[in-house]
């Protein structure tokens, strides 16, 4: 016969009506059913947002959010939202890239509310030699005055005859080897061999003639792009993310022009991060419920019951989304796996009562009597497991872990939404469609290979004991070296284009990716914490609004000066537009070359300029074969590559040459308002930089610089400054939250089993479970981070239902001369657990790696903990209240 648990309390005789009334009007529960999951599915998809930002996964209360929020009010532009990363094989290339870029972005105002940069800037354009230090400004006009004579002869004749005829004149010169040649020859002889081939190399005369002002990397430019935000769409990015992508298809932006354009930006991060975790969730919920439908079968080997099962989830999911859409109003980058949680903790009610169901059929009892009676039996334990799993999702609710704490109302709520429908839709789509009792009675193992494994925890229940402690010594050995991995980019795809680029800025000091800010009431007081600031030993510059001022003014505007006395008038010509030209005698001038470079050559044997003739020499000589193969227009076709690759980018650093002649005295009023606002608030705040001197590329660096930082200034706020307080507030969190739930649950278990003895022997193996886990995590080397951290809670809840279950089924089985694990209850935790660490484990299957650290850890929880409920358990039981004979 079929053990029934409690049989006559009020709470089992309730369950037991309500069942048989959800049985009675089964037709018209389902038709509620029905007509209520379409409102609230329709309420749900048209009210539930996602909120990508994670700025917002913890309090705006934490004093340092606060600090954050002041600084977003008064600077709005730091941080435009997205960053176009342009690089060029040459300065021009990128320049030019950039220009074009620019001014087709500025174009789509509906898409893209600010586009700047800095080197398209008139105000970069005309003053970008004042901020070159004065020896090297000095140094480039020594250089651009000894170059006059050829830019002259350029700059009157930009042809492919003006460039080789200066090429001939200094190769043929009787003071030919004073001068390095080399620079010149050998970018020459690449770009003929390119225009041979049918290729295109662009030469850098910014490199040629060493003039380029240039702030970072020389081939490296940015774009800052303040994008339009849809937040009625999903991706609120999506649109001006898909316009930019066009924009840079159309210009035809790519490598084969010698140009690679990257996107990355606070915003591109997030749209990226959203993408990864909407597929790789949606990929691992319908994973998770194949899973589900699989595990189900094998449990409960009836197709009928087993659709009902999922109806009844469904219908739960779509419950919860909708109290999720009232309650909290949006998802976040964690709570959005709540679909997957709901799954894998959900089924658990509906697959209690079916084996107990099943286990009532293999006992005699009829179908319309088993299942009031099985719900009678484990509708209690049904609600303890919506209460203890609750627990470890309500127990963040206090913390300032906004972003576990809304995933922790949302899937707690969703516990009790799950128990809720168990023991209503599930009753009533069994009785419409009610399976073979003959196929799903359930009858006990026998007694053969598995009967013999069933009874192990009780035949070596020492040796299980003596395992249990090695186990736990060790596991305390391992736990010193979890560690919390605050870095949000972590839980990021390392090889999306945002976090790669953003990964390769960060790598480079010259290039502001992480710095600290810090407020000022006056220039005054500016000045003088830069100064304190630059004195840091990890500090590589602290910056205000003062230094983008020029320094030194007068001797530089002396030697531009100079400079334009010498080289305006060349440079200038009649002020039209340089235009390259074609002219008729262009091949000769270029084949006259080739016959005076072997002279040139035997001259110079032993000197790089030597051996870079040589290159072009060979060069020209291709070229003069690929002439005599050719005809007319194969002619036109070579030389327009060849003066595209040599001279496109000529008229442009000419242009350049003369906006930057026309220096003038600065001062803060004359700076531009977009670079103005972003130093100095409306309310006459002034902002200081701190850059750091060392890579910010880990958890080390990044406190060396914030203690030193904040040691001189502690009210300093940034980026690095959030990464690390973060962690701080979510290692908090978890330990608030795992007390709580661990005295919540512990007073339950008390009030529950009324035994303190009963109490520890179902704690020890949810303890065991909790230290072998964190052992994992160091033996995988998967730290906790802001999303997997709610494993440990999550597990103590879970563990519960699975002890508290166990334990109460045990008493009787111990009364009875049964064994526990051949009972419908062991079966039934067992693919509760089975079917819950699958569904965690396809989280795994995610692209995004805080969703797949989560589910690592907690499909290493479960296992550890459905071990330690199935083995250790039993043997504790065995000890406490005898083993079953037999």
């Amino acid at each position: 016969m079929a053990q029934t648990i409690d049989s006559d309390t009020a709470l089992t005789r309730a369950l037991r009506a309500w069942v048989g009334l959800m049985q009675r009007r089964a037709a018209w529960v389902l038709a509620v059913a029905v007509v209520l999951g379409i409102g609230l599915g329709h309420y749900a998809w048209t009210h539930l947002s996602v909120d990508t930002n994670p700025e917002n996964m913890l309090s705006a209360q934490l004093p340092w959010r606060q600090a954050e929020h002041r600084m977003d009010q008064l600077f709005p532009d730091l941080d435009e939202g997205l960053v176009a990363v342009i690089d060029g094989s040459t300065p021009e290339v990128a320049d030019e890239a950039q220009r074009r870029l620019v001014e087709r972005l500025r174009a789509q105002p509906q898409q893209f509310l600010e586009v700047y940069a800095q080197q398209t800037d008139p105000y970069f354009r005309h003053n970008g030699f004042l901020y070159l230090d004065t020896p090297a400004l000095q140094k480039l006009a020594d250089g651009l005055n000894a170059a006059q004579p050829f830019l002259g002869a350029l700059t009157h004749d930009p042809s492919l005859h003006g460039l080789f005829t200066l090429l001939d004149r200094a190769a043929t010169s009787p003071a030919a080897g004073d001068f390095d040649l080399s620079p010149a020859l050998g970018q020459v002889a690449g770009g003929i061999d390119a225009a041979v081939a049918g290729r295109l190399q662009p030469l850098s005369w910014q490199t040629l003639m060493g003039t380029g002002v240039d702030l970072g990397d020389a081939t490296r430019r940015f774009v800052e792009i303040k994008p339009k935000l849809d937040f009625s769409l999903l991706f609120p990015t999506e649109e001006s993310i898909a316009a930019f992508r066009a924009t840079v298809a159309e210009l035809h932006l790519d490598k084969a022009q010698g140009v690679t354009v990257r996107l990355t930006g606070s915003k591109a991060l997030e749209h990226e991060e959203l993408k990864m975790a909407f597929s790789g969730g949606l990929k691992a919920f319908a994973v998770g419920l194949l899973m589900v439908v699989v595990l189900l079968y094998l449990a409960l080997r009836s197709g009928r019951l087993v659709v009902a099962a999922i109806i009844t989830l469904l219908f739960g999911l779509l419950v919860t989304a909708s109290f999720a859409a009232v309650a909290v109003g949006h998802l976040n980058l964690i709570s959005i796996a709540f679909s997957v949680l709901y799954v894998g903790l959900g089924i658990d009610y509906a697959l209690y009562l079916c084996m107990q169901y099943r286990e009532l059929l293999g006992g005699g009892l009829p179908q319309e009597q088993a299942l009031p009676r099985a719900a009678g039996d484990v509708g209690g334990f049904m609600m303890v497991c919506a209460a203890t799993t609750s627990l470890g999702f309500f127990a963040f609710i206090p913390t300032p872990f906004t972003g576990i704490a809304e995933l922790g109302i949302i899937s707690g709520a969703g516990m009790f939404i799950s128990l809720v429908v168990s023991l209503s839709l599930l009753p009533a789509l069994i009785s419409l469609f009610p399976p073979n009792a003959a196929q799903v009675k359930l009858s006990p193992p026998d007694q053969g290979l598995l009967g013999r494994v069933l009874n192990w925890p009780y035949k070596y229940a020492r040796a299980i004991w003596i395992g249990a402690a090695l186990l736990a010594v060790g596991s305390l050995l391992l736990a010193p070296k979890a560690r919390f991995d605050y870095d949000p980019i972590d839980l990021r795809d390392p090889n999306s284009e945002s976090v790669s680029t953003f990964r390769d800025l960060l790598r480079d000091p010259n290039i502001p990716t992480l710095t600290l800010s810090v407020l000022t009431d006056s220039t005054g007081q500016a000045k003088a914490m830069s100064q304190q600031l630059d004195k840091l030993l990890l500090v590589r510059r602290a910056i205000s609004l003062l230094d983008l001022v020029p320094s030194d003014q007068d001797t530089k505007l002396g030697i531009v000066g100079d400079l334009n006395l010498t080289l305006g008038p060349t440079l200038m010509g009649d002020g039209s537009p340089l235009k390259v030209a074609a002219r008729e005698d262009d091949y000769a001038t270029i084949h006259q070359l080739g016959a005076d470079l072997p002279a040139f050559i035997q001259q110079n044997q032993g000197k790089p300029a030597a051996a870079a003739a040589q290159k072009l020499l060979e060069a020209v000589q291709k070229l003069d074969a690929a002439w005599q193969q050719g005809d007319s227009a194969a002619h036109e076709q070579l030389l327009g590559r060849l003066r595209d690759g040599l001279l496109s980018a000529l008229p442009g650093q000419i242009d350049g040459l003369r906006d930057a002649l026309q220096a003038a005295p600065v001062t803060e009023q004359d700076l531009p308002p977009q670079i103005t606002r972003r130093w100095k608030s409306a309310d006459g705040q002034y902002r200081v930089e701190i850059w750091p001197k060392e890579v910010l590329d880990g958890p080390e660096p990044m406190e060396r610089f914030v203690t030193q930082v904040r040691g001189a200034a502690p009210k300093a706020t940034g980026g690095a400054i959030g990464y690390i307080e973060s962690g701080h507030a979510v290692v908090g969190a978890f330990r608030q939250a795992f007390v709580y739930s661990f005295i919540a649950i512990t007073i339950l278990l008390l009030v529950l089993l009324r035994s303190f003895a009963d109490m520890l022997l179902v704690l020890i193996p949810l303890l065991l479970a909790g230290l072998l886990t964190v052992a994992g995590s160091v033996l995988f080397n998967v730290p906790f981070n802001f999303a997997n951290v709610i494993a440990l809670p999550l597990i103590l809840g879970v563990g519960v239902d699975y002890g508290v279950y166990l334990a109460q089924r045990g008493r009787v089985a111990a009364s009875t001369n049964v064994n526990l694990l051949q009972t419908g209850t062991a079966r039934a935790v067992l693919f509760g657990a089975l079917i819950t660490t699958a569904n965690f484990g396809d989280l795994m299957l995610a692209k995004h790696p805080g969703i797949v650290s989560m589910g690592i850890l907690l499909t290493v929880g479960l296992s550890m903990t459905l071990i330690c409920a199935l083995v250790l358990l039993p043997s504790l039981l065995a000890w406490r209240y005898g083993k079953p004979k037999g």
